[in-house]
């Protein structure tokens, strides 16, 4: 908008608010919101009409009326409908999301345009618009980047696993809801998982390329006894944004008092996207709640409450799968042949799990007809007393021998205490 365009007078010729709500994403405005708009028609019409600011205000009984008539004063309506005028209608099946969020509610651009429903094309034309956090080479050399150009042409893909992330491990925390619903992402991960200092730091490097939004490191927290782990845990967090909610609401399908952990997710737009995107939103899935069971060749990963949809992914991308049903929790299992060449653990964070997967993937099965010989009996006594678990003793086999033995064949020869 232009200076000339204000005082908006215009806006008399059509004053109703309604008119132009539905270009925002999920706007929130109350009565006294309403009331504050009307008050500042009527001080539109009266200025019209030729009347200066002191009189005005003696007129209506109100302060600052020459703030309200230069816009150095705005109610959230009034700022909204002069956003409107100056961006115009959003392309269609898209609506305006505001990148930030002052104090007290009021929207912070840049504004960006935010498809509504979503559609992966409309994502992965959405992303390369939004603009990014710069990192410096030490930060993103690490996950295997060359360059600012060669993450740029990763963002899409970089926001599936970050999608991943949020299903999983990341909390999302409501941070104001006056007027739009603004969220943060953290992630609060155990140091006694080898993955997951470069999970945390490769899931925030995703936050600032492919959304724009810092996410950065925190303090550790300290061991607690209501934490699902005894170690020390390594933090980080993102900004809050009404970007974050639009991911959580549009992307993820949840309604804000509904929890990933216990509600379902509706993800329909997921089947329509290439491989590599799906690939990588099953990445930040598993890095998250995953892990490789070599006594079943397996790689497996907490998939309830959406185990049918994660298994259609995976059927989706040629892979297959089955569901485990345990005590409080489903499980996909899915072998690790397969897991690896979508691969199922990302190969920049390349985490302990990503080199199980490899190693168990590329070992070789014995034949179940062939006699097992006296060399492998003696290394699955041997690792046995070393390890104490079947499924280490299985991977032990095929990381130091190359050979896939199963569990059974442990058992039956290992020479473990009888709890195993």
């Amino acid at each position: 908008m232009s200076e000339t365009d204000w005082p908006p007078y215009h806006w008399l010729d059509s004053p109703d608010i309604e008119s132009i709500m539905d270009d925002f994403w999920c706007p929130k405005y109350d009565e006294k919101d309403l009331s504050m708009y009307r008050r500042f028609l009527e001080i539109l019409e009266l200025s019209k009409d030729g009347l200066n600011g002191d009189a005005i205000g003696r007129s209506l009984g109100v302060n600052n009326v020459r703030k309200y008539l230069t816009g150095n004063k705005m109610s959230f309506l009034t700022r909204l409908r002069t956003e409107r005028d100056r961006l115009g209608a959003p392309v269609k099946g898209t609506k305006w999301i505001p990148m930030r969020m002052k104090p007290r509610g009021i929207p912070e651009g840049p504004w960006i345009q935010g498809p509504s429903p979503v559609t992966f094309g409309k994502v992965n034309s959405m992303i390369p618009l939004l603009p990014i956090v710069r990192s410096e080479p030490s930060f993103f050399e690490p996950f295997g980047f060359s360059s600012l150009e060669d993450m740029l042409g990763e963002r899409v893909n970089m926001l599936g696993f970050l999608l991943g992330a949020m299903i999983g491990d990341a909390g999302k925390h409501p941070k104001g809801s006056s007027h739009f619903n603004s969220m943060s992402l953290s992630l609060v991960l155990s140091q006694g998982k080898l993955n997951s200092f470069r999970f945390g730091e490769y899931a925030s490097l995703c936050a600032k390329m492919s959304l724009g939004l810092e996410m950065h490191r925190i303090s550790d927290a300290p061991a607690s006894e209501n934490r699902f782990t005894n170690s020390d845990c390594f933090r980080w967090i993102s900004q809050a944004s009404p970007l974050v909610g639009w991911l959580f609401h549009e992307c993820l399908g949840l309604n804000w008092d509904e929890l990933t952990t216990y509600d379902s997710l509706k993800i329909g737009w997921l089947m329509e996207a290439p491989p590599d995107f799906k690939a990588n939103v099953l990445q930040g899935i598993c890095e998250s709640d995953g892990w490789v069971d070599a006594s079943s060749d397996d790689v497996c990963f907490v998939s309830s409450p959406n185990s049918a949809l994660f298994l259609k992914v995976l059927q989706s991308i040629g892979s297959s799968g089955g569901i485990d049903q345990q005590a409080k929790v489903e499980v996909l299992r899915v072998p690790t042949e397969e897991a690896s060449k979508i691969p199922l653990f990302s190969p920049r964070v390349r985490s302990v799990y990503f080199e199980r997967m490899k190693v168990m993937s590329e070992a070789h099965r014995l034949p179940p007809t062939r006699r097992v010989s006296p060399e492998v009996v003696a290394k699955i006594r041997e690792l046995s007393q070393t390890y104490g678990r079947i499924s280490e003793v299985c991977y032990e086999l095929a990381r130091l021998h190359g050979v896939k033995v199963s569990s059974q064949t442990v058992r039956k020869y290992g020479e473990f205490p009888r709890s195993l």
